[in-house]
């Protein structure tokens, strides 16, 4: 089987080395240091979000070795590898290629009239629109634009003095139309789930923390999810309602989840491991490696998940909610000795100037615990997250 991959960050190419298959990589320009050169069946450099460029490449390899399956790892590819599977004839993971698109509120649409939470929207190209969403269902609402990703520009409205910023701050993302809904609440949560041939299985369910209002900005995630057997059971359940709604049928998804006073509804559907090393907390609380199940099935190579003794693992983002600037000399060691410490990571440099986080991007890095479950590791990654984050800024 010859796979095609846009894009594999480094702990994902690691699980492509041994693969019973031919891989071929389309990487971004020095996104890895061209180490998988040494290995990939096809290694090109190339901006493989861009159509043009990667269909190029994707053509060029497709002729010298027919590909059997194309996958994209990262939202950013889905649109380029939804082309190039059509184009070239061929599956997808995440699949089929027809349920690719990205339009956030064509997949409303499909969770609403797939049996799923019902939940008010509306595509907003101009602030009146917005207006006269909160006028015809209330507040509050949350915007964000329409084929975003992550947090940007995600901003909640609460009343009329919050349609001009909440307008502004989704729409100068420059992802486009603005997607309006009635703002979801109680407390989130993401399943993670593995789906082969409209088959879906949850194998986590991860308890989000974030900033709260108005911009939502996850800062923490606790695997697995503090939740009693009847709560974790219905929370995944709506979250594989939402994927056969949409049709997905092959590959991981992180679908995000609000449990309301009414039940769970999906907020989103990302169909791809779960980000913030998600995936990373759910192989050390399970044992399961999303990504290699995920990477066999698609080379149809017949497996058993690991089973472990069931455990937790937290994450905790440092960032700030005043302008400061770091310590020169990152606090590497600030959080020694803290129980089940796996890493302290920065994405800040030393001495920089932080200001108050508005987006994932503006987060400082991050704490990781391991834990016996989920109470003792929450305790151990708080004392990390403490002792860091007095030790970073000045």
């Amino acid at each position: 089987m010859h796979l095609l991959v846009l894009g594999a960050w480094p702990e994902l190419a690691n699980q492509l080395v041994g693969l019973p298959a031919r891989v071929s990589l389309l990487q971004a320009p020095g996104a890895a240091n061209a180490r998988e050169a040494a290995w990939a069946h096809h290694y090109v450099e190339v901006d493989y979000t861009g159509l043009d460029q990667g269909m190029r490449a994707a053509a060029e390899i497709h002729a010298e070795d027919p590909v059997d399956l194309v996958i994209g790892p990262r939202e950013a590819s889905l649109a380029v590898v939804g082309e190039i599977a059509r184009k070239l004839g061929v599956p997808s993971m995440p699949g089929p290629v027809e349920s690719l698109g990205a339009d956030k509120a064509e997949v409303r649409r499909l969770l609403n009239g797939g049996g799923c939470h019902q939940v008010p929207y509306r595509v907003c190209l101009r602030p009146d629109d917005l207006t006269a969403f909160v006028s015809e269902h209330g507040f509050p609402a949350i915007v964000k634009p329409a084929n975003g990703f992550a947090s940007f520009g995600v901003h909640t409205v609460t009343g009329p003095d919050d349609v001009d910023p909440a307008w502004a701050h989704a729409g100068d993302v420059g992802f486009g139309a603005v997607l309006a809904e009635k703002l979801l609440t109680g407390q989130e949560y993401s399943v993670e789930t593995l789906s082969v041939d409209g088959r879906h299985e949850v194998v986590a369910v991860t308890e989000k923390l974030t900033t709260g209002a108005p911009y939502f900005v996850e800062t923490g995630h606790i695997v697995p999810a503090r939740l009693d057997t009847p709560a974790l059971t219905a929370v995944g359940q709506e979250a594989l309602r939402a994927l056969t709604a949409i049709g997905h049928r092959l590959g991981p998804s992180h679908v995000e989840v609000i449990r309301t006073e009414d039940g769970p509804a999906v907020i989103e559907i990302n169909r791809r491991l779960g980000g913030d090393r998600i995936w990373e907390l759910v192989q050390l609380a399970t044992g399961r490696d999303m990504a290699r199940e995920a990477l066999l099935h698609a080379a149809g190579v017949a497996f058993e998940p690991a089973k472990v003794p069931p455990n937790a693992a937290v994450i905790r983002y440092l960032y700030s909610t005043v302008d400061a600037r770091s310590v020169t000399t990152l606090p590497h060691n600030a959080a020694a000795g803290v129980p089940g410490l796996v890493r302290v990571e920065f994405s800040v440099a030393g001495g920089a100037r932080v200001r108050p986080v508005l987006s994932s991007k503006g987060r400082l890095g991050y704490v990781l615990v391991h834990g016996v479950d989920s109470e003792r590791a929450v305790q151990a990654a708080a004392q990390a997250y403490d002792a860091v984050t007095a030790a970073l800024l000045r």
